[in-house]
């Protein structure tokens, strides 16, 4: 028996015309229209139910700086763990994700709030400041987890009473026991403290090795939060020069953090500041960076798991607007024969193949990704076939993603 309270629903009042494309996903008619342009009425939905599944895959990527990747590889296998070596890329390891798992039966219920229950799905805990309701709960009682939408994602032992977490606001409130799925908690492992890991999708560490940093280059990415690819360049290449800029305070203590727990401040420096005007702010480095990285916002369809979520045309088209903003100063910083690398965790065309063909017309010239595995042809132009795309429901491993480079001629 379920406890009585009504699990809260996404709030759609002021979006019309929406399609429940799998239960929890939305998208406006707009956007589904848009999307049959590439993808076929099947596909569109065997895409979403792959996003609100995990990756078959959870990839870590090893600092090669502080540890080779086959002695933490045989490290984690004498810790019983099941982990496994990449087949292209020497420092990615991954681990099984295990599930779906059938979640058992309790007499009260707590709903948490789409994040954290994207997070309690594949097994993290449920702190206090992602519970949306715990009517009725005592610290000690069994109780299962649901999203917003209702659904199941976890079982577990309450740590807080419901008035507690109401006061508190900080704490586990919920010890998980059994979730859907489950991934290994590697935050609380001994070498995630070391800095010998920074999880990271296979598909975001391929960005690293295109870029291909080199002997005494300077490279720029202008959205280098959280410094997975920051962090990734600078260990591929101790020599050269990586400057990650980004205009949110928190993000940029999130990714100072990360530098200095991989102990890769020697390389790296971080400025915060609007990129789109690095290049008018900064005229000294305007015509002297080898590699400019991008990684926008963008609008995340690609990203994994995702029980909630609504997109419409309109975000698609005022995010691309927005992404192409990045252009000219990147552009303006490179020198002749420098790289531009382009890159997204979402799957539309407009923000993806668009923006690369508004980069060619402003003078660059693409180059081929080779991604072994990758994606071509999606969106019937000639640039298609020389990006590397990544599709949940194609590459059950990896978000979906994508990747492009340029070069100034």
């Amino acid at each position: 028996m379920r406890s009585e309270g009504r699990p809260y629903a996404p709030k759609l009042s002021r979006y019309t015309g929406l399609i429940e494309v799998v239960r929890g996903i939305f998208i406006d008619r707009e956007l589904y229209k848009y999307l049959l342009e590439y993808f076929s009425d099947k596909e569109i939905e065997k895409m979403f139910v792959s996003i609100r599944r995990p990756t078959s895959r959870y990839y870590i990527r090893v600092n090669t700086r502080k540890i080779d990747p086959y002695e933490l590889y045989k490290r984690f296998i004498r810790k019983g763990l099941k982990v496994h070596l990449d087949e292209h890329i020497r420092e990615a390891l991954w681990f099984e994700v295990e599930g779906p798992n059938k979640i058992p039966s309790a007499r009260k219920i707590v709903i948490a709030d789409k994040y954290a229950a994207e997070s309690v799905y594949v097994g993290a805990n449920l702190y206090a400041p992602g519970v949306v309701k715990a009517r009725g709960v005592k610290k000690g009682d069994e109780v299962v987890i649901l999203a917003p939408t209702g659904e199941e994602v976890a079982y577990g032992i309450a740590e807080m009473s419901e008035d507690e977490i109401r006061k508190s606001r900080k704490g586990i409130a919920v010890r998980v026991l059994v979730s859907r799925y489950r991934v290994p908690s590697l935050r609380e492992l001994e070498e995630y403290k070391l800095g010998l890991i920074y999880d990271q999708s296979i598909a975001a560490q391929w960005v690293a090795h295109i870029v291909n940093p080199s002997y005494d280059e300077l490279i720029v990415d202008l959205n280098c939060a959280p410094g997975g690819k920051l962090t990734h360049i600078a260990q591929l290449c101790t020599s050269c020069h990586v400057l990650g800029v980004d205009r949110s305070f928190p993000k940029v203590q999130d990714t100072l953090e990360n530098v200095r727990r991989l102990s890769l401040e020697f390389n790296i420096d971080i400025l915060l500041h609007d990129s789109r005007y690095l290049d008018v702010d900064f005229p000294k480095i305007v015509g002297k960076v080898d590699k400019v990285v991008i990684d926008p916002p963008c609008t995340s369809i690609g990203v994994r798991p995702k029980l909630i979520d609504v997109k419409t045309m309109r975000d698609v088209e005022v995010t691309s607007r927005y992404q192409e903003q990045f252009l000219r100063p990147a552009i303006k910083l490179l020198k002749r024969g420098g790289r531009l690398i382009y890159s997204t965790c979402t799957i539309t065309v407009l923000e993806n193949e668009n923006i690369v063909k508004r980069a060619i017309r402003m003078g660059l010239e693409i180059e081929y990704v080779d991604v072994p595995y990758a994606e071509r042809g999606r969106s019937g132009d000639w640039v298609d076939y020389f990006v590397a795309r990544f599709l949940p429901h194609i590459h059950d491993f990896s978000p979906g993603f994508f990747i492009a480079s340029l070069v100034k001629r």
